[in-house]
């Protein structure tokens, strides 16, 4: 005990209670850093109705959750460990809700009362509610608001009015497909009735249209495009690399595609398919006679009842006959809906390597050897056959062997992936635990370690003993800096090597206290410092030791 209060008192109060703040310094910033890492910090949801947020903290603290809010209070943050099974806890009550109102709203209203405009207005709610439950559930879209447009059927309307609808999807950092798109317009179309998929206006959230208008047209088109020649392209170096070998052919494909929707009809008429429709035949005969006058006109001829000297009768008959015969000529009616996506024309460009032969020993790769012509051609009628090659539509399809400057993955090999297996919460983890010891490290090089430095030399400056390796003879006879003799003792318990205390010579005393606070050495003196090192070689590495240590 008697040790360890000297030892103490050796070191100083000043310098012990630096020591003891600067510990408790460390310590307090590891249970600082601890408790952070501790408290919450994944992400439960987020982008939420203030009222629907208030429902989701209510029912977190009913089951004793610690949950963390951010922002203006639509974000909210669990612990790691506990995001799916509060989710799951959620979801049995229903939250959230996505802010929207569900066909729930019907469950708790009373009909009797209500007018047709109320009942009707709770239909579109709901209707627009569930639509958008069901498109936030897809894959990469965070946040839906979905407005129909119903038109009541007035009375004596000959056309009425179509539907049309309107969704305003908030996604993240990648944009939606047009694949993804017309998905969304074929659900909300299949779900409101007489509504057309080409009715359905979708936006994002930053005020760009992705279907409806030109501009929907336009990347409905260019996603058409790039979907025709991605399936063309993979065909096609699909069958050439079976033949030359995996990463051996490059391929291109651009294609012309008919975008626009036309409508054709046609009327033939064919003149010998004649068919008889009707036929009808009229056959007229007419007979008249007439008197004819002979001789002169006389008196008696004029008198009623008079005898006629002579009189004779004039007969004439006609006939007639009509024949008539319909024909109905054949006709073809024919009416054609090409859809847009027809191909126009398409231009293939193929590369392909050589042969090159196997490595040597030195581990470089063999001879290159280009292909033959024959090859090449029979290569060439392969993509002719496997792209539909149309000569009258202006097809082109070039074949050419070149050189590659690299072979990519001959075997098919993907690459793995770089965060081997870990997520996000994991790799921010390991930053924390990383700054963690960094700063830990940092604590001992920088603060703990000169303090126990500084330790082991406050004996030497206090007391006057320089340290020294134990087990040596406890008494040495070496000679003093100034060339008088003088004894160095050495403590066999700590292995110090001391000055000797006062021995009454007041002048080696004062000579030795000169030399130690002045610093005055001369040529004498570093001869007989070689002398003693050269006759005490392990004392001399012993203080050395020391000396480094203590730097």
């Amino acid at each position: 005990m008697s040790k360890v209060l000297a030892a103490l008192q050796r070191f100083g109060i000043g310098r012990l209670v630096a020591l003891l703040g600067i510990g408790a310094g460390v310590a307090a910033a590891l249970v600082a850093v601890t408790m952070n890492l501790g408290e919450p910090k994944a992400l439960l949801y987020s982008n939420l109705d203030l009222k629907e947020a208030g429902s989701i903290t209510q029912a977190l603290d009913q089951a004793n959750v610690k949950y963390e809010v951010k922002g203006d209070g639509s974000t909210i943050l669990v612990s790691r460990d506990e995001v799916a099974s509060t989710r799951l806890m959620l979801s049995s009550k229903g939250l959230p809700t996505a802010g929207s109102v569900g066909y729930e709203i019907f469950d708790n209203a009373n009909a009797l009362g209500q007018t047709d405009f109320v009942q009707q207005l709770n239909r579109q709610r709901a209707l627009e509610g569930e639509l958008g439950r069901t498109i936030q559930g897809l894959d990469g879209v965070t946040s839906v608001r979905v407005h129909l447009v119903l038109p009541k059927r007035q009375l004596f309307e000959e056309e009425a009015e179509q539907p049309s609808a309107s969704v305003n999807i908030v996604v993240g950092g990648r944009e939606p497909s047009a694949e993804q798109v017309r998905a969304i317009q074929n659900l909300v179309a299949s779900a409101v009735p007489s509504l057309k998929p080409d009715r359905v206006t979708v936006v994002d959230q930053h005020a760009k249209t992705l279907s409806g208008g030109e501009q929907g047209l336009a990347s409905e088109a260019d996603s058409r495009k790039a979907d025709v020649e991605q399936r063309i392209s993979k065909q096609v170096k699909s069958l050439v690399e079976g033949v030359v070998g995996a990463g051996k052919a490059r391929v291109n494909i651009t294609a012309d595609l008919q975008l626009s929707q036309v409508t054709v009809q046609q009327e033939t008429y064919d003149p010998d398919g004649q068919v008889v429709r009707s036929e009808s035949t009229t056959d007229e005969n007419s007979k008249q006679n007439e008197p004819e006058g002979v001789g002169q006109v006389s008196a008696s001829a004029n008198i009623p009842g008079g005898a006629s000297p002579g009189s004779a009768n004039a007969s004439s008959a006609s006939g007639k006959q009509e024949s008539t015969t319909n024909y109905e000529i054949s006709r073809t009616t024919r009416t054609e809906v090409q859809a847009p996506g027809d191909v126009k024309r398409l231009s293939v460009a193929v590369a392909v390597d050589g042969v090159t032969g196997p490595p040597g020993k030195d581990g470089k790769p063999g001879a290159y050897t280009p292909r033959s012509a024959q090859e090449m051609q029979q290569i060439e009628q392969l993509v002719r056959s496997a792209v539909g090659y149309n000569e009258s539509r202006g097809d082109q399809v070039t074949v050419v062997n070149v050189r590659f400057p690299s072979v990519e993955d001959p075997d098919g090999v993907t690459t793995a992936n770089p965060l081997m297996g870990f997520d996000k919460n994991d790799i921010m983890r390991a930053a924390e635990l990383g700054v963690l010891a960094m700063v830990a490290i940092l604590m001992i090089l920088f603060i703990v370690k000169p303090m126990l430095s500084s330790t082991g030399g406050g004996g030497r400056g206090g007391g006057g003993s320089l340290p020294m390796l134990p087990g040596q003879p406890v008494t040495r006879i070496a000679a003093a800096a100034d060339g008088q003799p003088m004894q160095l003792a050495v403590d066999p318990v700590t292995g110090q090597l001391a000055l000797p205390g006062p021995t009454g010579n007041g002048e080696l005393d004062q000579k030795i206290d000169i030399a130690r606070i002045e610093g005055q050495v001369k040529a004498s003196s570093v001869k007989r410092v070689a002398e003693f090192v050269e006759r005490h070689p392990e004392e001399s590495v012993a203080i050395l030791r020391s000396w480094l240590h203590e730097t």
